[in-house]
C-alpha cells in the first residue's frame, strides 16, 4: 500500500465517520422533537444536530493558535492563510450550490433537512489532516502574485471586521432597546400557558416571556442558554394564537437558533466578497422558520393551518440582530403561507444528508494556494551548482533507499536534463502535501551538487535540504517524460 492509498483511506474514514455522526445526530434530533427519544433531549438539554453551530467560528479561531504553536510564525501563518482561502472558497461554492438547489430540496424534502443542508461546514473541519497536513493531492493550486494577495487580503479583512462588527453592534444595540421597552408578561393565563409547553417540550430551564412596544413580531434573543427571553408585541393574541407564538419561539430555543443565526452571519462576513452568499444566508434564514413553521403545525388540521397563515401575516416584521422571529417580511412570507397551507408530507432525507457530508469531505482541503512563481533553474541553481546525479523510475518509489540499490534508471545525460529543466516555471505551494505518488506515476530524481535533492512527479516538485521543510513546487506546465527518459 502506497502512502497517497492510505491517505486517500484515511479520507474516506472520516468522510464515512462523519456522515455518519451527521446523519444519526439529525435522525435523533427529529425523534427528540417528535416525542421518540426524550431521554436523548433531556441529557443534551436541546435537539441541536450534533454540534452547536456556534463552535464553527470558535474552531477557526483555535485551529489559528494550533498552528502558530505546531509550525511556528512563518508556516503557521502560511498554513492559516492556505486554510481560511479554502474555507472561504467551500463555503462560498457551497452556500452558492445550495441555493440553485433549494428550490427543488424545498419540495421533496422537510424544512428541517433544508436547514440541516447549511450547518454542513459546521460539522467540517474535525479531521487530523487540518493540523497534520495528512492529506491528498489538491484538485488546484491556485497563484495569486504575493502583492496581489497582499491587497486582497486588506480588502477582505476590512470588508469582515467592519461587517461583523457592524453586526454585533447592531445585535447588542437592539437587544439594549428590546429591555428598554419592554415589561414582564403578567398576563396569569399566558404564564400558565407558557410554563406548561416549556414542561410538554421539557424545557426547565430559565425563559424570560416580556411585553416589548417596539416590535410587531414575536421574537426570542439570548446567545447564553440561562439568558433567553422571548418578546411579544404589545397586542392581545386569541388562546390559539398565543400557543402557535410561544410554540414556534420555544422550538426555536430548543434548536439554538439564535446560534445558527449567529453561525450565518459569521459565513455571510465571511463571504462578503461573493454577492451570492449574501442571497444564501437570507434563504438560510428563511428555513430556519421555515423548519419551525413545520413542526409546530404537524399535527394541524386545514383551519388551524390556515389559522397560523393568517397569524404569519397580521404579525409580519423583521428579525434584527442574530435574533430569531415568527414572522418575516413580505419577501418570504407568501412562501411561507403557501407551505403553511398545504402541509403536504415531505421526505426526512438522512441519507442525502449523509452523501452530502461524505461528498463534502473529499472536496474541503483541495485547493490550495501559491504565492512565488520563479524557474526551476533558479529554484535549484541548476545551471550554477550542476546535477550531480539524477535518476527515472515509474514504480513510484521515491525514497534515497531506491536511488541506492538501483531501482532508479540513472540518467546519463545530466547536462541535457539540466538545460532541459531549467526553462520550466514553477509555484511554491503553501500548504504541505505529504502523500501525493501513486505506484504507476513516474518519478524523477536528482542531486544538486550533494546540497539538495528533489523529485519531479505528475504536475509538481519536492525540495528537501538538510535542516529544512521539504517545499513543494506547482509546475506550471507537465513534463515530457518520454524526453527525459531519452536522457537516461
Amino acid at each position: 500500500m502506497t502512502d497517497l492509498t492510505a491517505a486517500y483511506m484515511l479520507r474516506g474514514f472520516w468522510a464515512l465517520f462523519l456522515a455518519t455522526i451527521l446523519a444519526i445526530g439529525f435522525r435523533r434530533s427529529w425523534k427528540a422533537e417528535n416525542g421518540g427519544l426524550s431521554e436523548w433531549k433531556a441529557e443534551k438539554g436541546d435537539t441541536v444536530v450534533w454540534f452547536d453551530p456556534i463552535i464553527f467560528p470558535i474552531l477557526l479561531v483555535m485551529y489559528t493558535v494550533l498552528f502558530y504553536w505546531l509550525y511556528g510564525a512563518l508556516d503557521g501563518k502560511q498554513y492559516i492563510l492556505s486554510i481560511a482561502i479554502d474555507i472561504f472558497i467551500f463555503v462560498s461554492a457551497y452556500f452558492t450550490l445550495l441555493l440553485f438547489l433549494l428550490p427543488v430540496l424545498r419540495r421533496y424534502y422537510t424544512a428541517k433537512t433544508c436547514a440541516t443542508f447549511w450547518l454542513i461546514p459546521v460539522f467540517l473541519f474535525y479531521q487530523p489532516h487540518m493540523l497534520f497536513n495528512i492529506t491528498t493531492e489538491p484538485a488546484a493550486v491556485l497563484y495569486i502574485p504575493e502583492m496581489l494577495l497582499r491587497v486582497l487580503l486588506v480588502v477582505w479583512s476590512a470588508g469582515f471586521v467592519i461587517i461583523f462588527s457592524q453586526q454585533i453592534i447592531s445585535h447588542l444595540w437592539f437587544v439594549r432597546k428590546l429591555k428598554k421597552h419592554s415589561r414582564p408578561a403578567d398576563d396569569s393565563e399566558l404564564a400558565e400557558m407558557w410554563d406548561s409547553l416549556k414542561e410538554k417540550m421539557e424545557m426547565y430551564f430559565p425563559i424570560e416571556l416580556r411585553y416589548c412596544s417596539v416590535i410587531h413580531t414575536p421574537l426570542t434573543v439570548g446567545m447564553r442558554k440561562n439568558h433567553r427571553i422571548t418578546y411579544l408585541p404589545e397586542k392581545t393574541y386569541s388562546t390559539g394564537e398565543a400557543e402557535l407564538i410561544l410554540s414556534h419561539e420555544l422550538h426555536h430555543i430548543q434548536r439554538n437558533d439564535v446560534h445558527t443565526k449567529f453561525f450565518l452571519r459569521f459565513c455571510n462576513a465571511l463571504g462578503w466578497l461573493h454577492p451570492l452568499v449574501w442571497m444564501a444566508i437570507k434563504k438560510a434564514e428563511d428555513d430556519l422558520e421555515l423548519s419551525c413553521d413545520e413542526i409546530v403545525l404537524k399535527d394541524a388540521g386545514a383551519e388551524e393551518r390556515k389559522k397560523y397563515a393568517e397569524l404569519l401575516l397580521t404579525t409580519a416584521g423583521n428579525a434584527r440582530g442574530f435574533t430569531t422571529c415568527l414572522s418575516s417580511s413580505a419577501r418570504t412570507l407568501r412562501y411561507r403561507m403557501r407551505a403553511t397551507i398545504r402541509g403536504r408530507k415531505k421526505r426526512l432525507g438522512t441519507v442525502l444528508l449523509f452523501i452530502v457530508m461524505a461528498v463534502s469531505v473529499f472536496c474541503a482541503g483541495k485547493i490550495s494556494l501559491a504565492t512565488d512563481r520563479d524557474t526551476v533553474d533558479s529554484i535549484l541553481r541548476l545551471r550554477a551548482d550542476g546535477i550531480s546525479e539524477a535518476g527515472v523510475t515509474s514504480d513510484g518509489n521515491i525514497d534515497q533507499t531506491a536511488a541506492d540499490t538501483g531501482q532508479f534508471v540513472p540518467v546519463s545525460d545530466t547536462d541535457k536534463l539540466t538545460e532541459y529543466l531549467s526553462g520550466f516555471q514553477a509555484d511554491r505551494v503553501l500548504s504541505k502535501y505529504n502523500t501525493l505518488v501513486t505506484d504507476e506515476e513516474p518519478v524523477l530524481y536528482g542531486v544538486v551538487r550533494n546540497v539538495a535533492e528533489f523529485y519531479i512527479f505528475d504536475e509538481y516538485m519536492e525540495v528537501n535540504v538538510p535542516g529544512q521543510r521539504p517545499v513543494l513546487y506547482h509546475l506550471t506546465e507537465p513534463v515530457d517524460w518520454e524526453q527525459i527518459c531519452s536522457f537516461a
